[in-house]
C-alpha cells in the first residue's frame, strides 16, 4: 500500500433527500426468501439461532455484518450475546439517531451490561439530565489548553517505551502499545508517580482489565451475564481491592496540599463543582476513573498497533512524518481509526418511546446501533473505501454519521480529543525513531479479540529498524 503525497477529497458523494434505508445489496441479493419484519416490530434480519450468529459476531465481525448487510440493506436486526440490536449502515440514519435528545433515547440503559466493572454512577452508564450535568463536570479535563498540558507525559512514555524495542527482528507491536497506554492513564490521569503504588496500583488494574480483555474470561462474562457475574466470590473480592486501592488514592489526592497545583484528571475532577456548587462523589470519582481506564486504554492501543501496521505498508507515509508534515500524523490516526475502528458498533442506543428511524417503525425499548465497520467502508462516502489513504484527511474534517470510533451526539466519548492526540503523539515519536516494516512472506493481516476491542491477530508482528 504505496499512498502518493495528493489530496483526495474526504468524501466523493453524500446521498440527500435520505428518506430510509438505502441498500447496496444487489438485485440478486435481495431475492431470497426473508421475513419482512421480526416478532416485536423490528426490521428484518438473519435468521439463525442467537447462540450461532454470537459465534459469527465474535469470530468475523467484518464477515457477519457485511453479509447481512448485502442481504438486508442498510437497517437490519440482529440477535447477539443475548440481545436484539437494530443494526444502522448509513450515515443519514446514524445522524437522524444522534439528533434525537436524552428523552427520546438512552445510551446507559443500553450499556447497562458494563455495571460490575464500571459501576452505574459514571458518564457512560448515566442518562438524561444526570448524564449531562455529569458530562460537563468530565469533559473539561480532555479539551484545550489542559489535555496539551500531558503532551509532555505521553511524549516522555513513548520514549522510553521506544528504547526497549528489539531491533531488526519481529515482534508484536500491541503489547508495547498497551504498556504505552496503560502508563499514560497512571500517570495522566490517576496522577500516581511514587514508585511503590504506582507498581501497586498498576497490578490491581491490570487484574480489573483482565475481566474485560482475556477471552476466557470474556466467555464467562458472557455465559453468566452481569448478575451472575456479580455474585461470584473471586470477582467480588478482586472488585473490592480495586474499590480500596482507588478510594484510597482519591483520599490521599483529597487531603495533599497541592491539589489546586495538580493537572492530572483525578485533582482536576476533585476540584470540579456542578452549577448547584457540588462536587463528585468518592464513589462517582471511582466509577469514572475505572471507566476512563476500561474504556481508554485498550482502544487507544488497539488504535496505535493498527496505525502501525498500517505505516509499514506505507513506506512514503512514514518518510513525510519523520520530516514533519504538518497534519499528517492527525490524518494518519483519522484514517486508521476509519479503516479499523476497535468497536464494531459505533454507538448503542435504547428507544425510551416509539420513534420512526430510517424508514422504519421502531417500538419503545428496541435498541439501536450504528456500525462502525459498515459505514465506514461505504464508497459512496470513501473512495476506496478498504484502502488506507490518510491524505483525505489533510486539513479535512469526517463526515457527519460517516465516521463513528467515538460514537456522536451528546453521547460523544469525552475521551475522544485526549486518545487521538495520545496517539498522534507516540506516532510522530516513532516516526523519528524507528522505520517500520512488514514481516516478509506475510499473510493478509487477521484480525483478533480483546473482548469487544477488535485488534490485529497475533498482536501486530512488524520488524523495525532504526531510522538513519
Amino acid at each position: 500500500m504505496a499512498i502518493p503525497p495528493l489530496r483526495p477529497s474526504a468524501c466523493v458523494s453524500q446521498r440527500r433527500g435520505y428518506r430510509g434505508p438505502v441498500s447496496t445489496a444487489t438485485t440478486a441479493e435481495r431475492a431470497g426468501p426473508g421475513p419482512a419484519a421480526v416478532p416485536g416490530g423490528l426490521p428484518a434480519g438473519p435468521r439463525r439461532p442467537g447462540a450461532l450468529q454470537s459465534l459469527e459476531y465474535a469470530l468475523d465481525p467484518y464477515g457477519y455484518f457485511g453479509r447481512a448487510h448485502r442481504r438486508f440493506g442498510d437497517v437490519f436486526t440482529v440477535h447477539v450475546v443475548g440481545e436484539e440490536w437494530v443494526i444502522l449502515a448509513h450515515p443519514d440514519a446514524v445522524r437522524e439517531v444522534f439528533g434525537h435528545g436524552p428523552d427520546a433515547l438512552d445510551s446507559g440503559e443500553a450499556n447497562f451490561a458494563l455495571r460490575p466493572i464500571l459501576g452505574t454512577r459514571n458518564v457512560l452508564l448515566l442518562d438524561g439530565a444526570e448524564h449531562l450535568r455529569r458530562r460537563k463536570l468530565v469533559l473539561p479535563p480532555f479539551h484545550g489548553a489542559r489535555m496539551k498540558a500531558y503532551a509532555e507525559i505521553i511524549s516522555s512514555v513513548a520514549r522510553r517505551d521506544l528504547d526497549g524495542w528489539p531491533v531488526g527482528t519481529p515482534f508484536p507491536v500491541l503489547p508495547h502499545m498497551q504498556g504505552v497506554t496503560f502508563e499514560v492513564i497512571m500517570r495522566a490521569v490517576f496522577g500516581v508517580e511514587e514508585a511503590s503504588r504506582l507498581d501497586r496500583l498498576r497490578r490491581i488494574l491490570r487484574q480489573l482489565l483482565s475481566w474485560t480483555a482475556d477471552w476466557r474470561r470474556a466467555v464467562v462474562f458472557g455465559f453468566l451475564g452481569p448478575e451472575r457475574v456479580m455474585a461470584l466470590r473471586g470477582f467480588r473480592r478482586q472488585l473490592a481491592e480495586v474499590d480500596a486501592e482507588v478510594l484510597g488514592e482519591i483520599a490521599r489526592r483529597g487531603e495533599a496540599g497541592d491539589l489546586a497545583e495538580r493537572k492530572d484528571v483525578l485533582s482536576l475532577l476533585l476540584r470540579a463543582r456542578d452549577e448547584d456548587g457540588r462536587p463528585l462523589s468518592d464513589g462517582e470519582l471511582r466509577d469514572e476513573l475505572v471507566t476512563l481506564l476500561v474504556a481508554g486504554h485498550e482502544t487507544t492501543a488497539a488504535a496505535l498497533a493498527w496505525t502501525l501496521g498500517e505505516l509499514a505498508d506505507a513506506p512514503a507515509v512514514q518518510e513525510r512524518l519523520a520530516a514533519g508534515e504538518e497534519g499528517l500524523s492527525e490524518a494518519v490516526v483519522t484514517e486508521t481509526l476509519r479503516l479499523h475502528p476497535p468497536v464494531p458498533l459505533g454507538a448503542l442506543r435504547r428507544l425510551r418511546t416509539p420513534l420512526r428511524i430510517a424508514g422504519h417503525d421502531l417500538p419503545a425499548g428496541a435498541t439501536v446501533a450504528a456500525c462502525a465497520l459498515l459505514v465506514h467502508r461505504r464508497p459512496d462516502l470513501y473512495e476506496r473505501p478498504d484502502a488506507s489513504v490518510p491524505d483525505r484527511f489533510l486539513g479535512a474534517k469526517p463526515l457527519a454519521g460517516g465516521w463513528l470510533p467515538f460514537g456522536g451526539g451528546v453521547r460523544r466519548c469525552v475521551g475522544a480529543a485526549f486518545a487521538q492526540f495520545e496517539a498522534r503523539l507516540v506516532v510522530e515519536e516513532l516516526a523519528r525513531r524507528f522505520v517500520l516494516a512488514q514481516l516478509p512472506g506475510r499473510r493478509p493481516r487477521g484480525i483478533g479479540r480483546r473482548g469487544i476491542v477488535l485488534v490485529p491477530r497475533h498482536g501486530g508482528r512488524l520488524v523495525a529498524t532504526p531510522r538513519t
